[in-house]
């Protein structure tokens, strides 16, 4: 009965259930544990795809006990991880179950080592410097920096993720484990230090200098650019961008 069920139940995911995947996703980590990890929160995304299925108890007990298995990776591009799963629950294949596990256990390091590196190590504390810089500078808006510099590509992410993993399957990750991505978080890195580098200029220049303090992350910016793409390692490019950032704008070169 169960597998008669579930090869009834088989076709490409609806606009709801990619919308309940998408919003669910931002739950991924909300009863995070040691055992089993984000195993809860996956499990929760999923549900829109279960009522679909036309299971019956057996078919739904079997569907819950292997998305509350152990799964951990970046939470972010989960995204990629849902959607393909969730396209093998509705394939109606009869190993669709045994798939939708193996891509998971599949797709669970590499999104994590490519999340961890895009978002925590970089996006984030990008982020955080360059609402730093906006504070120092004596924008009101300095929180909505932060705020903006994170979540655009965090909730872009999360939808793509979701719409490309139901569509392309497992393969769907290959547009966050390139090497366009690789390069754009080696070029955001050096984007990072330049910001601390600007965060210590605006810190020598406050007050009514702030314009001065503005054109001092400009130049470092751009330096930060260059060193770059000369690949130069990030303490470096910090560290010069600081004491160059620090200088100029003590010197009052840049007027203020």
């Amino acid at each position: 009965m169960a597998a008669h069920d579930a090869a009834t139940s088989g076709g490409r995911l609806s606009a709801g259930e990619k919308l309940g995947l998408i919003g669910r996703s931002l739950f991924l980590q909300s009863v995070w544990n040691r055992r089993t990890m984000q195993s809860v929160g996956f499990c929760f995304a999923m549900l829109p795809v279960l009522t679909r299925l036309r299971a019956d108890v057996d078919g739904r007990r079997a569907f819950l006990a292997r998305h509350l298995a152990f799964f951990n990776t970046n939470p972010v591009l989960a995204s990629y991880a849902l959607g393909a799963a969730a396209a093998a629950e509705r394939s109606g294949r009869a190993d669709a179950g045994a798939r939708a596990s193996e891509i998971k256990r599949a797709l669970a390091g590499p999104l994590g080592m490519a999340g961890d590196s895009l978002f925590w190590a970089t996006l984030r504390p990008l982020a955080g410097l360059l609402g730093v810089v906006a504070a120092l500078a004596g924008k009101p808006w300095a929180a909505l920096v932060f705020l903006v510099v994170y979540n655009v590509p965090h909730l872009a992410l999360r939808a793509r993720g979701v719409l490309a993993g139901a569509a392309q399957g497992p393969g769907a990750v290959k547009e966050v484990l390139g090497p366009r991505v690789k390069k754009a978080v080696t070029v955001l890195r050096a984007v990072c230090a330049c910001a601390a580098g600007a965060v210590v200029a605006l810190a020598v220049r406050q007050g009514p200098s702030a314009p001065s303090g503005l054109a001092v992350a400009a130049v470092v910016f751009v330096g930060a650019l260059a060193a770059a793409r000369a690949r130069l390692p990030l303490t470096v490019i910090g560290v010069a961008a600081t004491v160059a950032g620090a200088a100029v704008a003590a010197s009052g070169i840049l007027g203020g």
